[in-house]
């Protein structure tokens, strides 16, 4: 038999699957098909949006899987998740049986979507998709039900190959790793807005179950992975889980599974993380210490892990039971800035901080985003750098929030971009620091735009036409709010557009079109000609953009 698996794309609290990434969920039910015995194929939105033939394999399949879903609104640059609306339309063109399945499924099946589903699906997985369709494949039944951790550990196995067909694989594709699931918060209920504290009791994973399914992509050729499928990686097999929410970090777990990773894959290209509660960090801070030289040690530069914060509001802090508190917060960005700081081989420095906040949680007043900005202000006073401030409006997937004070969180919003971002950035990725292997994505009129493989990666434009598809490196010469404007180094002079030689600091847009027009030059030519017409301390600056 066989089942398409379509990859509608994820962005949960801790999961994230939007091109260049590949979340779990589609490679776990890959797993299922085959360790059922059965015929899996994989497809994405993209494979139906753009009309591609291998979408009629799709349509023809006996079962037909989809999984999807963005609990986290966000900015993508290449694609998007799929819609509601595309979701209903493709399921409406398939002949075979289907099942919907990821966080879509979960948290969309109430009310007038409940009824859509259900004229469109055969089935509705509300808990793990992958244990569903195993069941339905293997004859079992149609059980609702968690998959067991030695379920878990082979579906996450038998699932590697299903990387092999996604678009730009291996270069440009980086695969989304589990550490456990559920929050160490959920005794107390977690955060009022977040899913993951529903899951229940966290579920760790063993290291070597962790080990053996990045093994298996790397030895398919994968080469980026991010440890981002957890609420908080320094909780990871922490002691104290289910009598505190802030249990005592695990060193030598998380030395374990790190080391483990680099012993049976040491030609890793990328290993980045995602989440960490700030309170777990604050409120053991030595263990948080050896924890945070492990992965600054053992992941590559330009890492992130993103704090949680929300909001610097008390009154909203306690209304929905957040994470952690202002001074807790700077606590634990203040120790990822005493070993994260050093920069990079690929030009950033190894280890910061992110910041999340929401608008439109319960409790907010006009004052909540003047104690927001204060707070980053206060950041930025200190020195701390911080790689990305991340503001949205909350979700409603648990509960109702409405943002009442939207003036003020726009504006909140534009002096955060305006006045800490772009500071921010140009001490985090200064002037003339080389940025390596950027994958250029798309074009918008004549700039190119693309990104290192990374989490939270920097946008970069190119303010010329580059081929798609390539690694480049760039040297940055300015700076946006949220990106950079790169030119790429070292630049050939004798092959370049003119529009790159226009866009190199300090080059007279006549001097650069004699360059064009008296192509090729040899390095020494070149040099005696930026000489003879800037001077030599001029041309010597100059020299440096090209090879």
């Amino acid at each position: 038999m066989r089942v398409a698996i379509v990859d509608c794309y994820v962005d949960e609290p801790s999961v994230l699957g939007v091109p260049p990434y590949i979340s779990p969920y589609p490679r776990y039910a890959w797993g299922a098909v085959v360790s059922a015995g059965h015929e899996p194929v994989y497809a994405t939105v993209d494979t139906w949006r753009r009309k591609e033939k291998f979408w009629e394999k799709v349509r023809n399949a006996d079962i037909v899987y989809f999984t999807g879903g963005a609990l986290v609104p966000g900015k993508y640059l290449r694609t998007m998740p799929a819609s509601m609306h595309e979701i209903l339309a493709m399921a409406g063109e398939v002949e075979g049986k289907k099942i919907l399945a990821g966080p879509v499924a979960r948290f969309s099946y109430t009310g007038r979507v409940r009824r859509e589903l259900e004229d469109r699906f055969d089935w509705i997985a509300v808990k793990d998709g992958e244990a569903l369709v195993y069941d339905i494949l293997s004859g079992e039944g149609t059980l609702h039900r968690r998959k067991s951790s030695t379920e878990w550990r082979r579906w996450a196995q038998a699932g590697a190959p299903c990387i092999q067909f996604v678009k730009d694989f291996p270069s440009a594709v980086i695969a989304e790793i589990e550490t456990y699931k559920g929050c160490v918060r959920w005794i107390s209920g977690g955060c009022s807005f977040c899913t993951d504290v529903l899951f229940g009791e966290p579920v760790f994973r063993e290291p070597a179950a962790v080990v053996e399914e990045i093994a298996v992509m790397y030895n398919l050729g994968l080469r980026n992975f991010r440890i981002g499928g957890q609420t908080c990686i320094y909780s990871y097999m922490a002691d104290g889980v289910g009598e505190t929410e802030t249990p005592e970090p695990n060193p030598g777990m998380i030395k374990k599974l790190f080391s483990g990773i680099w012993t049976a894959c040491p030609e890793i290209e990328v290993l980045h993380l995602d989440n960490a509660n700030p309170a777990v960090i604050a409120t053991h801070p030595e263990k948080a210490r050896e924890v945070t030289k492990i992965l600054v040690e053992h992941t590559t530069p330009g890492n992130v892990v993103a704090f949680g914060m929300e909001s610097a509001d008390p009154v909203v802090i306690e209304r929905n039971n957040l994470n952690a508190t202002p001074d807790q917060v700077m606590k634990a960005v203040e120790i990822l800035n005493e070993f994260g700081r050093a920069r990079g081989e690929n030009g950033l420095p190894l280890l910061l901080p992110g910041i999340n906040f929401l608008g439109g949680l319960d409790g907010e007043t006009k004052n909540t985003y003047r104690l927001n900005y204060a707070f980053l202000e206060e950041v930025l006073r200190k020195d701390l750098w911080v790689r990305r401030i991340n503001i949205r409006q909350v979700a409603g997937v648990r509960k109702e929030f409405r943002l009442r004070h939207r003036s003020e969180f726009q504006h909140f919003k534009f002096l955060v971009r305006k006045n800490i971002d772009m500071p921010m950035l140009r001490r985090v990725v200064p002037e003339n620091t080389v940025l390596k292997r950027i994958w250029t994505e798309v074009h918008e009129g004549k700039t190119t735009f693309g990104r290192q493989i990374a989490t939270y990666p920097l946008l970069a434009g190119f303010p010329y036409q580059i081929q798609l598809g390539k690694f480049v490196d760039g040297i940055i010469i300015g700076h946006g709010e949220r990106s950079i404007t790169c030119i790429e180094y070292p630049l050939d002079v004798n092959r370049c557009p003119l529009a790159a030689l226009n866009a190199v600091p300090g080059l007279p847009k006549k001097l650069a079109g004699d360059i064009v027009a008296g192509r090729p030059f040899k390095p020494e030519e070149l040099a005696a000609l930026l000489k003879a017409r800037l001077g030599e301390a001029e041309a010597r600056a100059l020299l440096k953009y090209f090879s």
